[in-house]
Protein backbone atom coordinates (compact mmCIF):
# COMPACT_ATOMS: atom_id res chain seq x y z
CA UNK A 1 0.00 0.00 0.00
CA UNK A 2 1.19 3.53 -0.03
CA UNK A 3 0.33 7.23 1.40
CA UNK A 4 -2.29 8.90 -0.30
CA UNK A 5 -2.75 13.01 0.10
CA UNK A 6 -5.97 11.52 1.70
CA UNK A 7 -4.31 9.77 4.56
CA UNK A 8 -2.53 13.09 5.18
CA UNK A 9 -5.43 15.14 5.94
CA UNK A 10 -6.21 13.09 8.97
CA UNK A 11 -2.80 13.78 9.78
CA UNK A 12 -1.93 17.92 9.26
CA UNK A 13 -4.13 20.61 9.16
CA UNK A 14 -5.32 22.57 5.83
CA UNK A 15 -3.74 26.18 4.83
CA UNK A 16 -7.67 27.78 5.36
CA UNK A 17 -6.96 26.19 9.21
CA UNK A 18 -3.65 28.32 9.32
CA UNK A 19 -5.30 31.43 7.65
CA UNK A 20 -7.67 30.86 10.76
CA UNK A 21 -5.10 30.96 13.23
CA UNK A 22 -3.67 34.01 11.76
CA UNK A 23 -7.08 36.01 12.23
CA UNK A 24 -6.39 36.09 15.91
CA UNK A 25 -3.59 38.48 15.40
CA UNK A 26 -4.28 40.01 11.91
CA UNK A 27 -4.93 42.48 10.29
CA UNK A 28 -2.74 44.78 12.36
CA UNK A 29 -3.45 48.17 12.72
CA UNK A 30 -0.52 50.88 14.02
CA UNK A 31 -1.33 54.06 15.62
CA UNK A 32 1.51 55.82 17.21
CA UNK A 33 1.46 57.83 20.37
CA UNK A 34 3.79 59.98 22.51
CA UNK A 35 3.73 63.11 25.30
CA UNK A 36 1.58 64.73 22.80
CA UNK A 37 -1.03 62.40 22.91
CA UNK A 38 -4.21 62.61 25.09
CA UNK A 39 -4.28 59.17 26.64
CA UNK A 40 -6.95 57.90 29.80
CA UNK A 41 -7.23 54.04 30.86
CA UNK A 42 -10.56 52.57 32.67
CA UNK A 43 -10.10 49.35 34.01
CA UNK A 44 -13.31 47.78 36.04
CA UNK A 45 -12.99 47.10 39.74
CA UNK A 46 -13.25 43.01 38.85
CA UNK A 47 -10.53 43.39 35.98
CA UNK A 48 -7.99 41.04 37.30
CA UNK A 49 -10.64 38.57 38.86
CA UNK A 50 -9.53 35.04 36.99
CA UNK A 51 -6.80 37.00 34.38
CA UNK A 52 -4.21 33.77 35.20
CA UNK A 53 -7.13 31.64 33.32
CA UNK A 54 -7.43 34.29 30.35
CA UNK A 55 -5.81 33.95 27.32
CA UNK A 56 -3.58 36.62 26.35
CA UNK A 57 -5.32 37.46 23.10
CA UNK A 58 -8.92 37.93 24.79
CA UNK A 59 -10.04 41.53 25.56
CA UNK A 60 -11.00 41.90 29.23
CA UNK A 61 -12.59 44.34 31.22
CA UNK A 62 -10.23 47.32 31.02
CA UNK A 63 -9.97 50.63 28.21
CA UNK A 64 -7.86 52.99 27.01
CA UNK A 65 -8.61 55.64 25.46
CA UNK A 66 -5.94 57.67 22.49
CA UNK A 67 -7.33 61.23 21.37
CA UNK A 68 -10.74 60.57 21.88
CA UNK A 69 -11.02 57.31 20.90
CA UNK A 70 -12.08 54.42 23.51
CA UNK A 71 -10.54 50.98 22.75
CA UNK A 72 -10.94 47.51 24.53
CA UNK A 73 -7.13 45.98 25.48
CA UNK A 74 -6.44 42.68 25.84
CA UNK A 75 -4.85 41.05 28.83
CA UNK A 76 -1.65 40.37 27.13
CA UNK A 77 -1.85 44.42 26.38
CA UNK A 78 -2.70 46.10 29.68
CA UNK A 79 -0.01 43.98 31.49
CA UNK A 80 2.30 45.56 28.67
CA UNK A 81 1.27 48.79 29.21
CA UNK A 82 1.94 48.88 32.86
CA UNK A 83 5.61 46.99 32.24
CA UNK A 84 6.50 49.66 29.89
CA UNK A 85 6.81 51.83 33.01
CA UNK A 86 7.68 49.02 35.83
CA UNK A 87 3.51 48.34 37.10
CA UNK A 88 4.45 44.31 36.83
CA UNK A 89 1.29 42.30 36.84
CA UNK A 90 1.27 41.44 40.77
CA UNK A 91 1.43 44.99 42.01
CA UNK A 92 -1.30 45.71 39.37
CA UNK A 93 -3.54 42.62 40.47
CA UNK A 94 -3.32 44.19 43.88
CA UNK A 95 -3.71 47.51 44.05
CA UNK A 96 -6.96 49.26 43.45
CA UNK A 97 -8.43 49.29 39.94
CA UNK A 98 -9.11 52.55 39.56
CA UNK A 99 -5.32 53.59 41.18
CA UNK A 100 -4.45 51.21 38.54
CA UNK A 101 -6.08 53.62 35.92
CA UNK A 102 -4.77 56.41 37.17
CA UNK A 103 -0.64 55.44 37.15
CA UNK A 104 -1.17 54.24 33.91
CA UNK A 105 -3.06 57.27 32.67
CA UNK A 106 -0.16 59.59 34.66
CA UNK A 107 2.54 57.70 32.87
CA UNK A 108 1.24 57.82 29.64
CA UNK A 109 0.38 61.42 30.05
CA UNK A 110 2.62 64.02 32.18
CA UNK A 111 5.14 60.88 33.21
CA UNK A 112 5.64 59.83 29.32
CA UNK A 113 8.73 61.76 28.65
CA UNK A 114 10.46 61.33 25.65
CA UNK A 115 8.52 57.57 25.60
CA UNK A 116 6.97 57.41 22.37
CA UNK A 117 5.16 53.61 21.08
CA UNK A 118 3.31 52.38 18.43
CA UNK A 119 -0.13 50.83 19.62
CA UNK A 120 -0.88 47.48 18.11
CA UNK A 121 -4.70 47.17 17.18
CA UNK A 122 -6.77 43.98 15.92
CA UNK A 123 -10.48 44.15 15.51
CA UNK A 124 -10.31 47.55 17.03
CA UNK A 125 -8.94 45.87 20.03
CA UNK A 126 -5.40 46.87 21.26
CA UNK A 127 -3.31 44.04 21.23
CA UNK A 128 0.09 45.24 22.05
CA UNK A 129 2.84 48.11 22.33
CA UNK A 130 5.82 48.08 20.59
CA UNK A 131 8.77 50.15 19.97
CA UNK A 132 8.26 52.99 17.33
CA UNK A 133 11.43 51.70 15.05
CA UNK A 134 9.67 48.26 14.31
CA UNK A 135 7.56 47.61 11.26
CA UNK A 136 5.53 44.66 12.26
CA UNK A 137 5.87 42.19 9.15
CA UNK A 138 2.77 40.58 8.15
CA UNK A 139 2.67 36.63 9.26
CA UNK A 140 -0.26 36.49 6.36
CA UNK A 141 2.16 38.24 3.63
CA UNK A 142 4.98 36.17 4.23
CA UNK A 143 2.59 32.90 4.50
CA UNK A 144 1.58 33.87 1.08
CA UNK A 145 4.96 34.66 -0.73
CA UNK A 146 5.92 30.73 0.97
CA UNK A 147 3.00 29.70 -0.61
CA UNK A 148 3.45 31.34 -4.13
CA UNK A 149 6.61 30.36 -4.23
CA UNK A 150 6.04 26.97 -3.27
CA UNK A 151 3.51 27.03 -5.99
CA UNK A 152 5.69 28.04 -8.29
CA UNK A 153 8.36 25.36 -7.67
CA UNK A 154 5.67 22.48 -7.52
CA UNK A 155 3.24 23.35 -9.79
CA UNK A 156 -0.13 25.51 -8.72
CA UNK A 157 -2.44 22.84 -7.72
CA UNK A 158 0.42 20.97 -5.56
CA UNK A 159 -1.20 20.67 -2.09
CA UNK A 160 0.53 22.70 1.04
CA UNK A 161 -0.82 21.43 4.30
CA UNK A 162 0.66 22.22 7.71
CA UNK A 163 1.46 20.03 10.54
CA UNK A 164 -1.34 20.79 13.46
CA UNK A 165 1.66 22.06 15.82
CA UNK A 166 0.81 25.99 15.20
CA UNK A 167 1.66 28.09 17.25
CA UNK A 168 0.42 31.97 16.98
CA UNK A 169 1.01 35.01 19.17
CA UNK A 170 1.90 38.43 18.70
CA UNK A 171 5.48 37.68 20.14
CA UNK A 172 6.17 34.78 17.86
CA UNK A 173 4.21 33.00 15.07
CA UNK A 174 5.66 28.88 13.94
CA UNK A 175 3.80 27.48 10.87
CA UNK A 176 5.71 24.56 9.05
CA UNK A 177 4.14 24.03 6.00
CA UNK A 178 3.96 20.32 4.50
CA UNK A 179 4.35 19.33 1.14
CA UNK A 180 3.31 16.19 0.21
CA UNK A 181 3.74 16.32 -3.58
CA UNK A 182 7.02 13.96 -2.91
CA UNK A 183 7.77 11.73 -0.17
CA UNK A 184 11.07 10.01 1.13
CA UNK A 185 10.60 6.16 2.26
CA UNK A 186 12.95 5.75 4.86
CA UNK A 187 14.33 1.94 5.02
CA UNK A 188 15.27 -0.38 7.77
CA UNK A 189 14.21 2.28 10.48
CA UNK A 190 12.78 -0.33 13.00
CA UNK A 191 9.94 1.94 14.02
CA UNK A 192 7.41 -0.05 15.23
CA UNK A 193 4.39 2.59 14.16
CA UNK A 194 4.91 1.83 11.03
CA UNK A 195 2.43 -1.15 9.72
CA UNK A 196 3.68 -3.91 7.82
CA UNK A 197 2.08 -3.42 5.01
CA UNK A 198 3.35 0.15 4.71
CA UNK A 199 6.81 2.30 4.55
CA UNK A 200 8.23 5.13 6.91
CA UNK A 201 7.33 8.20 5.20
CA UNK A 202 8.86 11.54 5.37
CA UNK A 203 7.82 14.82 3.70
CA UNK A 204 9.41 18.09 2.73
CA UNK A 205 8.39 21.25 4.55
CA UNK A 206 9.44 24.99 5.27
CA UNK A 207 9.37 26.28 8.62
CA UNK A 208 8.27 30.12 8.83
CA UNK A 209 8.95 32.19 12.32
CA UNK A 210 7.29 35.65 12.61
CA UNK A 211 6.96 38.38 15.11
CA UNK A 212 4.73 40.75 14.64
CA UNK A 213 6.48 42.43 17.66
CA UNK A 214 9.18 42.42 16.30
CA UNK A 215 11.02 40.06 18.96
CA UNK A 216 13.28 38.14 17.44
CA UNK A 217 14.37 37.60 13.41
CA UNK A 218 11.68 36.34 10.56
CA UNK A 219 13.24 33.35 9.23
CA UNK A 220 12.72 30.46 7.31
CA UNK A 221 14.20 26.77 7.86
CA UNK A 222 14.00 23.41 6.47
CA UNK A 223 11.36 21.18 7.75
CA UNK A 224 10.67 17.12 7.44
CA UNK A 225 7.73 15.89 8.63
CA UNK A 226 7.58 11.78 9.22
CA UNK A 227 3.78 10.70 8.58
CA UNK A 228 3.13 8.00 10.76
CA UNK A 229 3.61 9.66 13.95
CA UNK A 230 3.21 12.93 12.91
CA UNK A 231 7.10 13.94 14.03
CA UNK A 232 8.86 16.61 12.85
CA UNK A 233 12.37 17.91 12.88
CA UNK A 234 13.84 21.47 11.34
CA UNK A 235 17.09 21.81 10.48
CA UNK A 236 18.07 25.67 10.52
CA UNK A 237 19.24 27.32 7.03
CA UNK A 238 22.28 29.50 7.21
CA UNK A 239 20.91 32.72 5.37
CA UNK A 240 16.94 31.67 6.42
CA UNK A 241 16.86 34.87 8.63
CA UNK A 242 16.09 38.36 7.72
CA UNK A 243 17.65 40.98 9.92
CA UNK A 244 15.40 44.12 10.57
CA UNK A 245 19.15 45.86 11.71
CA UNK A 246 20.93 44.70 8.04
CA UNK A 247 17.75 44.25 6.10
CA UNK A 248 15.49 46.26 6.57
CA UNK A 249 11.96 47.37 7.82
CA UNK A 250 10.21 47.61 4.50
CA UNK A 251 7.93 45.50 2.32
CA UNK A 252 11.32 43.77 0.64
CA UNK A 253 11.05 41.06 3.50
CA UNK A 254 8.23 39.62 1.52
CA UNK A 255 9.98 39.23 -1.72
CA UNK A 256 13.15 37.38 0.66
CA UNK A 257 10.35 34.79 1.39
CA UNK A 258 9.20 34.01 -1.50
CA UNK A 259 12.58 33.83 -2.90
CA UNK A 260 14.12 31.67 -0.27
CA UNK A 261 11.15 28.73 -0.91
CA UNK A 262 13.79 27.51 -3.58
CA UNK A 263 16.99 27.46 -1.46
CA UNK A 264 15.28 26.07 1.94
CA UNK A 265 13.97 23.12 -0.33
CA UNK A 266 16.84 22.44 -2.50
CA UNK A 267 19.34 20.96 0.45
CA UNK A 268 16.22 18.51 1.68
CA UNK A 269 17.28 15.45 -0.30
CA UNK A 270 20.68 15.45 1.35
CA UNK A 271 19.22 16.03 4.74
CA UNK A 272 17.19 12.44 3.83
CA UNK A 273 20.09 10.84 3.17
CA UNK A 274 21.85 11.56 6.24
CA UNK A 275 18.02 10.52 8.38
CA UNK A 276 18.72 7.58 6.42
CA UNK A 277 22.37 7.38 7.23
CA UNK A 278 21.02 7.07 11.21
CA UNK A 279 19.21 3.50 10.73
CA UNK A 280 22.48 2.35 10.33
CA UNK A 281 24.58 3.94 13.32
CA UNK A 282 23.92 1.38 16.21
CA UNK A 283 23.18 2.36 19.93
CA UNK A 284 22.22 -0.91 21.45
CA UNK A 285 24.89 -1.44 23.35
CA UNK A 286 24.93 2.29 24.70
CA UNK A 287 21.84 4.07 24.25
CA UNK A 288 21.93 5.36 27.43
CA UNK A 289 25.24 7.26 27.18
CA UNK A 290 24.24 8.29 23.53
CA UNK A 291 21.28 9.87 25.53
CA UNK A 292 23.10 11.47 28.22
CA UNK A 293 25.34 13.30 25.70
CA UNK A 294 22.52 14.74 23.40
CA UNK A 295 20.57 15.38 26.74
CA UNK A 296 23.71 17.17 28.19
CA UNK A 297 24.78 19.23 25.01
CA UNK A 298 21.42 20.50 24.13
CA UNK A 299 20.54 21.06 27.46
CA UNK A 300 17.02 18.99 27.63
CA UNK A 301 14.79 19.65 30.85
CA UNK A 302 14.79 16.48 33.67
CA UNK A 303 10.55 16.26 32.89
CA UNK A 304 11.19 15.53 28.67
CA UNK A 305 13.66 13.28 29.36
CA UNK A 306 11.73 10.81 30.57
CA UNK A 307 9.45 11.09 27.96
CA UNK A 308 11.96 10.50 25.70
CA UNK A 309 13.09 7.39 27.06
CA UNK A 310 10.34 5.50 27.63
CA UNK A 311 9.33 4.83 23.79
CA UNK A 312 13.06 3.69 23.48
CA UNK A 313 12.09 0.56 26.08
CA UNK A 314 10.76 -1.61 24.36
CA UNK A 315 12.19 -0.53 20.74
CA UNK A 316 13.02 -3.56 18.84
CA UNK A 317 15.60 -1.78 17.06
CA UNK A 318 18.22 0.62 18.78
CA UNK A 319 19.64 3.23 16.64
CA UNK A 320 20.19 7.11 16.42
CA UNK A 321 17.57 7.47 13.72
CA UNK A 322 15.54 5.54 16.77
CA UNK A 323 16.38 8.45 19.33
CA UNK A 324 15.71 10.94 16.58
CA UNK A 325 12.20 9.57 16.77
CA UNK A 326 11.83 9.46 20.42
CA UNK A 327 13.16 12.83 20.54
CA UNK A 328 10.43 14.31 18.17
CA UNK A 329 7.71 11.98 19.53
CA UNK A 330 8.09 14.47 22.80
CA UNK A 331 7.23 17.59 21.04
CA UNK A 332 4.00 16.27 20.51
CA UNK A 333 3.18 15.49 24.11
CA UNK A 334 -0.06 17.51 25.31
CA UNK A 335 0.04 20.76 27.13
CA UNK A 336 4.18 21.40 26.42
CA UNK A 337 5.12 25.36 25.53
CA UNK A 338 5.66 26.26 21.92
CA UNK A 339 9.75 26.70 22.59
CA UNK A 340 9.93 23.76 24.16
CA UNK A 341 8.10 21.92 20.92
CA UNK A 342 10.16 23.76 18.89
CA UNK A 343 13.79 23.04 20.70
CA UNK A 344 12.88 19.46 20.39
CA UNK A 345 11.80 19.08 17.15
CA UNK A 346 15.44 21.24 15.92
CA UNK A 347 17.60 18.90 18.42
CA UNK A 348 15.84 16.16 15.68
CA UNK A 349 16.90 18.34 13.14
CA UNK A 350 20.86 19.24 13.90
CA UNK A 351 21.09 14.55 14.96
CA UNK A 352 21.84 13.88 11.50
CA UNK A 353 24.50 16.57 10.80
CA UNK A 354 25.94 16.93 14.33
CA UNK A 355 29.36 15.08 15.50
CA UNK A 356 29.78 14.62 19.18
CA UNK A 357 33.17 15.64 20.63
CA UNK A 358 34.68 12.06 20.19
CA UNK A 359 36.97 12.77 23.20
CA UNK A 360 33.68 12.12 25.53
CA UNK A 361 33.50 8.60 23.53
CA UNK A 362 35.65 7.27 26.17
CA UNK A 363 32.91 4.68 27.90
CA UNK A 364 32.24 3.31 24.10
CA UNK A 365 36.39 3.10 23.78
CA UNK A 366 37.03 1.44 27.21
CA UNK A 367 33.73 -0.07 27.69
CA UNK A 368 33.37 -2.14 24.47
CA UNK A 369 35.78 -4.71 22.77
CA UNK A 370 35.32 -4.13 19.40
CA UNK A 371 37.52 -3.87 16.12
CA UNK A 372 39.83 -0.70 15.43
CA UNK A 373 37.84 0.01 12.63
CA UNK A 374 34.16 -0.22 14.11
CA UNK A 375 32.43 3.05 13.61
CA UNK A 376 32.49 5.48 16.69
CA UNK A 377 28.99 5.80 17.63
CA UNK A 378 29.12 9.16 18.78
CA UNK A 379 30.55 10.36 15.99
CA UNK A 380 26.95 10.72 14.20
CA UNK A 381 27.96 12.41 11.38
CA UNK A 382 26.23 11.36 8.10
CA UNK A 383 28.74 11.93 4.52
Amino acid sequence: MSITIEDVRSKVITLDEVYTHLDKTEPLAVEHIDHESKIGFELAPDWAMGLDAVENTDPIDATMTIDGTERRLTKEAILQAGTNFGLLKPYMKKIPAALTSRLLAYHYGAGMGSEEFNVLIVDDNIVAFTPPTITPFSTRRLLDQVVDGAHALLGQQAPIFADWKISNTLQRTDVRLILPTESRNIHDGGMPDVPSDEQDVWYRGIHLTNSLMGKGQTSMDTYLFRYWCSNGCITKYDKGAWSRRIDGQGDDVYGWARDQVEAVLGGQEALLDQIQGLTRLDTSNNTQEVLRQIFDDYKVPVSQRAQIERPLLDAPVLTLYTILNAITEAANLPDLPDARRDALMRIGGELPTDTFDTMKAKIWREGHTADPTAPNPYDIRVI
